[in-house]
């Protein structure tokens, strides 16, 4: 059995930037920023949804395409950390963390149809890098949105390892060439 403490920092050393992650807090409550935020966290472009996403490519590609595969998989791990600081502070502003956002004046919840399966391992690196480009697009609209210093610095950090995450599955995507 693999020692998850040790792989969790293999993905941090490659798969994230070393500038530290800042404290989850929050200035007060406030239930708008909490749905925008539920946007990131369960949305379509949002962190549950690449945590999915990039675990089916590690299964489907791990005998296939090994090295391909490794980086979903530890990408998957950071995701999973962007996923928790975005819970916690969820919960800080008034809201409980639940997988829906809001959608047409209702709440829509999470759906694995927002998994990008794919067809080839092309399509799939593509559409990595068009879901860690949506991301980056999303999170920085949040910082236009929210005026709260201690979201903005988590939503500033984060932003950094969707870039690099961008840049890989585009490293990875240029190598099949």
């Amino acid at each position: 059995m693999k020692d998850e403490s040790s792989d969790h920092s293999h993905s941090k050393q490659l798969y994230a930037l070393s500038e530290p992650y800042p404290e989850v807090q929050v200035s007060g409550e406030n239930l708008h920023y909490a749905a925008l935020l539920l946007q990131d966290y369960a949305g379509m472009a949002g962190e549950l949804t690449a945590i999915n996403q990039y675990i089916y490519h590690y299964i489907s590609l791990q005998h296939t395409y090994p090295a391909i595969a490794d980086a979903a998989r530890h990408i998957a791990i950071i995701e999973m950390h962007h996923f928790e600081m975005l819970g916690k502070t969820i919960e800080l502003l008034g809201k409980a963390p639940v997988v829906h956002f809001p959608d047409y004046g209702g709440m829509r919840f999470w759906s694995s149809k927002f998994v990008y399966y794919g067809g080839n391992i092309y399509d799939k690196l593509t559409c990595n890098i068009q879901h860690e480009a949506d991301a980056i697009r999303s999170y920085r609209n949040r910082l236009r949105q929210i005026a709260d210093p201690c979201i903005r610095a988590v939503l500033e950090r984060i932003i950094l390892d969707e870039e690099l995450h961008f840049h890989v599955f585009s490293k990875l995507r240029d190598e099949l060439r």
